[in-house]
């Protein structure tokens, strides 16, 4: 079958014209492939970010415990802890606990240089795995925040006054912030004030 100039140029138009219309998808735009091309794009930056941490030495423990301001946001630190795993080479870790009044706010990160880069890399893939599944009304939602899609849970603020934010710090440290007695808006204002 053979096609005119013009023929093939009134074809192409009516194929544009049925493709652009809303028509031809009942009325809703093809968003499940940018949705899996921005999770793609997401999992290969992870990916990266993953192989240079890989490359990185983890941090000594009085280095770590150093990076700890002794106050943030009105909140101040009463007590922080490190650890080095250099026996099986699973990275570092530490935690810290700030207070103002009864409210509190609880870190356990970890260093993601060395070893340490599986834990990050893992926690922000499992993120993306949970945006796929979340409704409109949850109260554990994957929003972003520091340059990445980070787990942000108020759940249990209703009934224990709890909220906890799990993130990345400075793309390396995971950081699993926990806070008690504040909600899910000042433990992320308490979190805008640290950088590690």
């Amino acid at each position: 079958m053979k096609f005119t100039y013009w023929g093939k140029g009134l074809l192409a138009g009516a194929m544009v014209l049925a493709v652009s219309t809303n028509s031809v998808f009942a009325n809703e735009r093809p968003t499940v492939l940018i949705e899996n091309t921005q999770n793609d794009s997401d999992s290969l930056k992870i990916e990266n970010l993953a192989k240079e941490l890989k490359k990185m030495k983890p941090i000594a423990k009085a280095d770590f415990k150093a990076k700890f301001k002794k106050e943030v946001a009105g909140f101040t630190l009463t007590e922080v802890t490190a650890f080095e795993d250099k026996e099986t080479g699973s990275g570092s870790y530490a935690t810290a606990n700030y207070k103002k009044g009864d409210k509190n706010v609880y870190l356990m990160v970890t260093d993601g240089a060395g070893a340490g880069a599986e834990t990050v890399k893992t926690n922000l893939l499992s993120y993306l795995d949970i945006k796929t599944t979340e409704e409109p009304g949850d109260k554990t939602n994957i929003k972003p925040y520091k340059g990445w899609q980070v787990f942000f849970d108020s759940s249990m603020y209703e009934s224990d006054d709890m909220t906890s934010i799990h993130y990345l710090e400075g793309n390396r440290f995971s950081v699993i912030a926990s806070g008690n007695m504040i909600s899910i808006t000042d433990l992320k204002d308490f979190l805008d004030n640290i950088s590690l």
